[in-house]
């Protein structure tokens, strides 16, 4: 028998949080064996990897880890220790995490690995972990011209278009991702995510008014997730490049409606569009919820007098 739930009103949808599970898990070729069960699961560490920043769990070459027992991860997955124990084997096998033993009763170790990269490669994308350091070519014709512009506080991005090079695919001084015979940089990869967490065609389906607007968003947050900047600067005030880049990188749909109704209903002059929107994204996912139950809960004295409810 199933259990009557009641449905959503209004905004009541967009008042919880949400594990994100990349949609290049399902669409790329080199993901399609693996189970739900485990696609969920590395949505779920990489959700776990924010508390991982703030804590500053970070090894001697300034790699990120997660600390997650395979207690949690049955809870968390409603699974007996046999699944878990698949699950996590699946992650480990593709190569999406590595395990590192401590020993002394200590927790393991869990390094959650880039799902759009490899370090070294038989034919597949690579892409070295020293892009993140180097420094784009500068040529002539930008690759996204947004009527935003660029921001300060995000750093130099720099990432123009440039002529096909000869790079040899692990090279250490590459700045481009190699798959095969097409070569594709850093921005390109990023831009597609990006474009797909925020659905960045529907929102100018429902918002065409909205157009340059969303396109200075979506630059923005690129130039920010692409920064070679170790700071970047938000409301004046200093934060580790990564941390802000994971944020933004988490950005939906509902973040950036939001962002655009803030937008409309400021009534204040705004000075810097770019820093306003740098810190109004940066925040979203905060404030967001919290805006939002605000409104409902205004309201809802309105939607109890209209509702009708069925009689017993």
């Amino acid at each position: 028998m199933s259990i009557q739930f009641d449905y959503y009103y209004g905004r009541e949808a967009e008042q919880f949080a949400f594990y994100q599970v990349p949609k290049f898990l399902f669409k790329d070729e080199r993901f399609k064996k693996l189970s739900s069960d485990a696609k969920i699961l590395y949505g779920i560490m990489l959700d776990r990897m924010s508390l991982s920043v703030k804590n500053r769990w970070f090894d001697e070459h300034n790699r990120v880890y997660i600390y997650y027992a395979t207690a949690s991860i049955m809870e968390d997955l409603g699974c007996a220790k046999e699944k878990c124990t698949k699950v996590v084997s699946e992650l480990k096998e593709i190569g999406l995490i590595e395990k590192k033993r401590q020993g002394l009763g200590k927790p393991d170790k869990i390094f959650v690995k880039n799902f759009i990269s490899v370090e070294s490669g038989t034919g597949d994308c690579l892409q070295h972990p020293e892009v993140r350091k180097s420094n784009f070519k500068d040529t002539e014709n930008p690759t996204s011209g947004s009527s935003m512009g660029k921001t300060a506080e995000s750093g130099k991005s720099n990432t123009n278009n440039t002529e096909k090079n000869n790079t040899d695919s692990n090279d250490t001084e590459s700045n481009l991702i190699v798959c095969e015979s097409d070569e594709m940089r850093e921005d390109v990869i990023y831009g597609q995510i990006i474009k797909e967490n925020i659905a960045y065609d529907d929102l100018l389906t429902v918002y065409p008014q909205e157009e340059a607007a969303i396109e200075g968003i979506y630059d923005l947050i690129l130039d920010t997730v692409i920064s070679q900047s170790d700071e970047i600067i938000v409301a004046s005030s200093k934060y580790p490049a990564d941390l802000v880049k994971s944020k933004f990188l988490k950005l939906n749909y509902s973040h950036v409606e939001y962002v655009l109704e803030c937008l409309q209903k400021n009534t204040s002059a705004v000075k810097n569009m770019k820093k306003y929107l740098l810190a109004a994204l940066f925040n979203a996912p905060s404030t967001m919820d919290s805006y939002y139950r605000a409104q409902v809960n205004h309201d809802m004295p309105q939607f109890a007098q209209n509702r009708k409810y069925p009689k017993d």
